[in-house]
């Protein structure tokens, strides 16, 4: 029994599928390599004299109610063989005379595999049946059983071959955004860094992939691990670093850097957090691949000019102009987008801001009479830090001046002159165990859930807050079904937050705030520092009049380049380093969910595999190739793994008939397979399970 079970789960990949041709295409790519697997078991059986009963991609279990039942979707009798497609679409396997992976079957199998024959002396005798697969010496058997991954290996190298003949689209390592307080922020790395190496060796190297070649270092790396990096920043210094990555919160699935490929000016197309932000849709249809040509006259070469403007303009209007496809694609036209100033908006509280939790390396503060780790910040430019919520729009207004801020530390309060420079980045949203930074200067802190101050006449002022009070937590409450499931195509699946816990700060309910519909109505639970008894309170939040937010709403594509290759040499080469590495991929996987560094979470079944196939055939043939490379890699890997009932588990027995000149003990056989049987099918069920929750929460 060969089992196609296990995928990475990549984030990114839940998006809309893209059509019937790519679903069709995906769906038919993943046939193909179950089929190559097996038929590698079924030609070299063949070739060896073994009697194959059935040669099926998928399983033949019957499925149905009462008397109408069905086990293939198609099957054909075609000489001794029977040809079919099973109704279960998680492997495949090739049915030979005298091995069944299902332990019940054992005495039944082994009475089919005897035949009556007559010696030399002329008596009928029952012997084994030489076409048998269990009448074949261990070498041939080893060979019958290592066949499907063998074809598995080829057929990747050969996919890979041609997607890399064809070109093959991928994200390059350059990056538009550093998350502050990542591992990444805080050792220097900016906007507009392209990554050479992630070898210790340091060797460079060319068309390295963000979505693939990152991510597996910083996989393989893990928590806490150290990660070489090389670097060449955008004035073409070369730099080499060590990051250890980290996983942002206790529910994060795994370890990142905090950093974020490049964009282009081409637009993704219209979102809810557009609709949120200003209101309500604009009039002029904003279509996916429209590309930003000004803002308010200004003309970028790139998408990082582009960001740094508009981080260093929150408090003006901003006048877009886009340049978009006609309907006939004869030509193009240009239409405008007015974004006025975007309100913060407030609930009336002002929380307290925690001392300083990160200076970046190469930063402003990030000297000798600069500010440290550990100080908490009283005032910039005389005046007191007020809201921290919307320190990140107020500090471009001394962005770029020396400025005097006086911090307090170690039971002082010390005055420090800083040479500040322009912010290059703005948030976008802040997630559980985001940071807030003060870009100006390379610092970051966080915002609590006690109350610093509640502005006066405010809602929460009137409802009797008062400075010193912890809020415990909030709910959500949408005006409408509309808008409910408006907050939901955000990503926001809980509506109740308990902000006293360390890993929901203040800034992420502030992101939702701002993100969200603004009729939205806050349930807020809180205990005053002079009462026992926690009290409850409904508020909504009230555009702000002095404070805005750099964000507008508007989302751009990621920077997309190809990859061909210049001979069919380079082209085979290319292959068998994507078979090697997508093997060393699965086995890196397997070894971080053996340790407990991976959450079993990450696992994707049939569903998630066609997902991920169809998503990669809308991207054209040669990025499916490519992902069927990884999936023979993956199912050479799997089902060579010490399992009885895969691959891996008959080599095991074979190796030990080998060695010891004699079959393992039938007893002890049976019950580990039996075992192997229970595993598997637990995997099954398992992932499955992770499939049904991912893309049908609503019927667990």
């Amino acid at each position: 029994m060969d089992s196609l079970l296990l995928a990475a789960n990549d984030p990114t990949f839940i998006e809309n599928l893209f059509g019937y041709l790519p679903i069709l295409g995906g769906i038919m790519g993943l046939g193909f390599v179950i089929f190559v697997h097996e038929l590698g078991h079924f030609l070299v059986a063949k070739a060896c004299g073994v009697q194959c009963d059935k040669f099926y991609v998928g399983f033949d279990v019957p499925i149905g109610f009462g008397k109408y039942k069905i086990s293939s979707l198609w099957k054909v009798q075609w000489g001794e063989t029977e040809y079919g497609i099973g109704t279960i679409p998680l492997g495949g396997y090739v049915k030979m005379l005298g091995q069944d992976d299902n332990p019940s079957n054992a005495d039944e199998e082994g009475d089919r595999t005897k035949i009556t024959t007559t010696n030399e002396a002329g008596e009928e005798v029952e012997v084994v049946n030489p076409r048998s697969y269990t009448a074949k010496n261990v070498p041939q058997r080893m060979a019958i059983i290592s066949a499907g991954v063998i074809f598995n290996l080829i057929s990747g190298v050969i996919f890979a071959t041609i997607a890399y003949n064809m070109g093959v689209s991928y994200t390059p390592c350059e990056l538009s955004l550093t998350q502050p307080g990542s591992p990444a922020w805080v050792a220097g790395l900016s906007p507009g860094d392209e990554i050479l190496s992630l070898t210790a060796d340091r060797e460079t190297r060319e068309h390295l992939r963000f979505s693939k070649d990152l991510m597996l270092a910083v996989v393989v790396a893990g928590e806490d691990g150290e990660l070489p990096v090389t670097v060449k920043k955008r004035d073409g210094e070369v730099i080499d670093y060590t990051i250890s990555p980290y996983k942002m919160n206790k529910d994060a699935k795994m370890p990142i850097l905090g950093v974020s490929p490049m964009s282009t000016l081409k637009l993704r197309g219209p979102s809810p957090v557009l609709t949120n932000l200003n209101g309500s849709a604009f009039d002029e249809p904003i279509t996916a691949g429209d590309t930003l040509l000004s803002v308010n006259g200004e003309t970028f070469d790139n998408y990082l000019d582009y960001q740094a403007y508009v981080a260093n303009h929150p408090y003006d209007e901003l006048k877009y102009v886009i340049e978009t496809k006609d309907e006939d694609s004869s030509g193009t036209s240009t239409y405008n987008l007015d974004f006025a100033p975007q309100a913060f908006r407030s609930t009336g509280l002002v929380m307290e801001m925690t001392p300083v939790l990160h200076v970046r390396k190469g930063s402003p503060a990030d000297n000798d009479e600069g500010i440290q780790v550990g100080d908490i910040i009283q005032s910039i430019q005389g005046k007191p830090v007020g809201d921290p919520a919307t320190l990140p729009s107020r500090e471009t207004r001394w962005a770029g001046e020396t400025i005097e801020v006086v911090v307090h530390r170690k039971s002082e309060d010390l005055t420090l002159r800083i040479d500040t420079i322009k912010p290059e980045s703005y948030a976008r949203i802040y997630d559980l165990g985001s940071e807030m930074a003060l870009h100006s200067l390379g610092i970051t802190y966080s915002i609590t859930n006690v109350v610093a101050e509640v502005i006066p006449d405010s809602s929460a002022a009137k409802a009797g807050l008062k400075s010193g009070c912890k809020i415990m937590e909030i709910e959500f409450i949408a005006s409408n079904d509309e808008k409910k499931e408006l907050e939901k195509s955000l990503g926001y699946k809980d509506n109740i937050y308990k902000v006293h816990t360390k890993e929901i700060p203040w800034q992420a309910i502030q992101s939702r705030i701002q993100m969200g519909a603004a009729d939205t109505e806050l349930e807020i639970v809180y205990q005053n520092s002079d009462e026992a008894k926690a009290k409850t309170i409904k508020l909504t939040p009230v555009a702000s009049e002095t404070e805005f937010i750099a964000y507008r709403g508007l989302s751009f594509q990621s920077k997309q380049e190809i990859h061909t290759a210049q001979s069919v040499g380079e082209a085979f080469f290319l292959g068998r380093r994507e078979v090697w590495e997508g093997m060393g991929q699965v086995i890196t996987v397997l070894k971080k969910l053996a340790t407990g560094q991976l959450s079993p979470t990450n696992l994707g079944g049939p569903g998630t595999i066609i997902a991920v196939a169809t998503m990669e055939s809308s991207e054209g043939p040669a990025r499916l190739l490519l992902f069927l490379t990884l999936i023979s890699a993956n199912l050479a890997v799997v089902n060579f793994l010490p399992i009885p009932v895969l691959d891996g588990g008959h080599m095991m027995f074979l190796s030990y008939e080998g060695l010891r000149g004699k079959p393992m003990n039938e007893e002890i056989q049976f019950k580990l397979t039996l075992v192997g049987l229970v595993m598997v099918l637990t995997l099954m069920v398992c992932v499955i399970g992770l499939d049904i929750n991912r893309f049908l929460p609503w019927f667990l």
